[in-house]
């Protein structure tokens, strides 16, 4: 199993996993809060300039809204699937009146995935493949690594989920236990296995 540390500000989860190559940081917490980061990180034994690199599930502000605050204390690397990048646009419109945030900015030296990404993940350390996972919202990803575990950010089981996003959850649900992922550590509550995910797949398909 990898080494993995989970650190959780105003009941949202934030990973971070070591690549070999430094950590990963998946999703980074609301506008303004590195204060509080970095003193959950301190308790743990992590400095801030560990982190190397740092992804987003998706746009919404607990979950991206320290983002770029991460990138210039860390000059971490963002990884980010292209289809990502234009939901950034309105994440700095619901935040444009909060002067704490920052807005999201893609470097030359950040990694934009498109299509299969495997292999640009193995080069950075990451052994596994950044998925869309619509069904949340309509940017939300998911990373799978090889190992099985799963970062699915607020990706809900399929019977928590309205019903004009119930199909579309269901094929983000499939495409990632067709990735043999076997541990599902989301952004809020406790991680669970692929069993709950496939007994709750069939209560809604007998449905």
């Amino acid at each position: 199993m990898e080494n993995l540390v989970t650190i959780t500000l105003r009941s949202t989860h934030y990973y971070l996993i070591d690549t070999g190559q430094g950590l990963l940081m998946v999703d980074t917490g609301w506008a303004g809060s590195l204060p509080a980061l970095k003193s959950q990180l301190k308790r743990v034994g992590i400095g801030l300039d560990q982190i190397r690199y740092v992804m987003m599930t998706h746009h919404h502000p607990d979950h991206a809204g320290l983002t770029q605050e991460i990138k210039d204390a860390s000059q971490a690397r963002l990884v980010i699937l292209e289809v990502q990048i234009p939901f950034l646009e309105n994440l700095k419109a619901f935040q444009a009146e909060k002067s704490v945030y920052r807005a999201i900015r893609i470097d030359a030296s950040d990694l934009v995935l498109r299509g299969s990404n495997r292999a640009d993940l193995y080069g950075v350390g990451i052994q596994g493949e950044i998925i869309e996972t619509p069904g949340h919202s309509d940017d939300s990803v998911s990373l799978v690594l090889d190992s099985g575990l799963a970062f699915i950010g607020d990706l809900q089981l399929p019977d928590r989920v309205r019903d004009e996003a119930r199909q579309l959850t269901l094929v983000s649900w499939k495409k990632l236990l067709t990735l043999g992922a076997k541990t599902f550590y989301p952004g809020h509550g406790d991680p669970f296995g692929a069993e709950a995910v496939k007994k709750n797949i069939n209560q809604i398909s007998i449905v």
